[in-house]
């Protein structure tokens, strides 16, 4: 068997990870992607360790099953909780969320970076201690956000019911000497367009999905496993409720006639 034409996995608590998969069709158009979202039992945020680790192992299972040749975790709060023990489970590559530290410290002209994150995130420090290892002349400015990703994953991108919570985590930051700001959640590209309106240009922001994707482009290409076909891959988005929505949200990033939608059970 070629395994070059089998698919990349990639997966998150939700939809956030869409915004991953977009910037992966972009970098690799050839390549046959299986999104999934576990809508049912969003969000992962305000979940224990042990419930992401059990969540994560049946999203895995699932994957497995569809004979994928690598795995994109599209979940910064999987990344930073479980992501370290998962590695050695599966047969294929696992690739953790990255952190965004590289890009936003060359657009930083402080060194001052400000991290946008789910509780659980930023409990975990993964940030700061990702910052330490690469440059421990950065300052990293934390800010959780408990409200934002179940509210994108709900369809509000715009309007006071997004404007008024986004607002408040903002306030604290832009009290600071940050001028660069990463998404440490994959949901919040979605309503980048308000981050930026509400910092009144003050913030750079950093989407480390960029930095994921061409993560994936080495790992594929040390191992021998880009697909060299002369067509676009396809794209197959499988949710654990609401496809509906997720499609709707899907079609926010990725036109609807390039991808599919299917509801799943993981148990």
């Amino acid at each position: 068997m070629d395994k070059s034409k089998l698919p990349i996995g990639i997966f998150d608590s939700g939809v956030g990870g869409l915004t991953v998969v977009n910037k992966l069709r972009m970098l690799l158009p050839h390549e046959n992607i299986i999104y999934v979202g576990d809508t049912k039992r969003n969000p992962y945020g305000s979940r224990t360790a042990a419930e992401i680790l059990s969540y994560t192992r049946d999203i895995l299972r699932f994957m497995s099953a569809q004979s994928v040749k690598l795995v994109a975790i599209g979940c910064n709060t999987v990344t930073a909780t479980v992501y370290p023990q998962l590695m050695q489970e599966v047969p294929y590559p696992l690739i953790g969320m990255s952190k965004g530290i590289k890009t936003a410290q060359k657009i930083s002209a402080g060194g001052t970076i400000a991290v946008f994150a789910t509780e659980l995130t930023i409990a975990n420090h993964s940030h700061k201690k990702a910052a330490a290892a690469w440059d421990p002349g950065l300052k990293i400015i934390e800010q959780p956000c408990p409200e934002l990703a179940g509210l994108i994953e709900r369809g509000y991108l715009q309007g006071t019911k997004i404007m008024a919570p986004l607002q408040k985590y903002l306030a604290p930051v832009l009290q600071t000497q940050a001028d660069t700001a990463i998404f440490g959640c994959t949901h919040f590209p979605f309503i980048q367009p308000l981050f930026e309106m509400l910092s009144q240009d003050r913030l750079a922001f950093v989407d480390p999905a960029h930095e994921m994707a061409l993560e994936v482009l080495e790992v594929l290409k040390k191992a021998d496993l880009l697909n060299r076909n002369s067509h676009s891959g396809t794209l197959q988005l499988c949710f654990t409720d609401a496809t509906e929505r997720g499609g709707m949200l899907a079609a926010q990033l990725i036109p609807k006639h390039e991808f599919s939608v299917q509801k799943i059970r993981l148990t």
